[in-house]
């Protein structure tokens, strides 16, 4: 077996390549970190009150207190519910919350 080496010198390297635009990474901590306020965003735009979430998600009343503060961030059944029922308004909630960080 040999191994042959083909090289192509018939034009300018610069101009074979095209210009690229960087994919923009995913930050993930700061996801991770914003996850909280980006749902509370999501539920006090949906609902009227706390009250109504923990109905809604079938939660306690200080967990759906809890989310509406952006204290905590839910469980991945919840957001997968959400998801489904209002994709929507959570995917507006998300697009709030990363032009808001675009803009800081």
């Amino acid at each position: 077996m040999s191994l042959r080496l083909v090289v192509d010198n018939s034009g300018d390297p610069a101009a074979q390549a095209s210009p690229k635009s960087c994919a923009k990474v995913l930050d993930r901590y700061w996801l991770r970190a914003a996850a909280p306020e980006i749902w509370a965003r999501f539920l006090r735009e949906g609902f009227a009150s706390p009250e109504a979430v923990a109905v809604h998600f079938e939660v306690r009343f200080s967990t759906a207190c809890n989310w509406w503060n952006g204290l905590n961030r839910p469980s991945a059944d919840k957001v997968l519910i959400a998801m489904v029922e209002m994709p929507d308004a959570l995917t507006v909630a998300l697009a709030a919350e990363l032009d808001a960080r675009r803009a800081a």
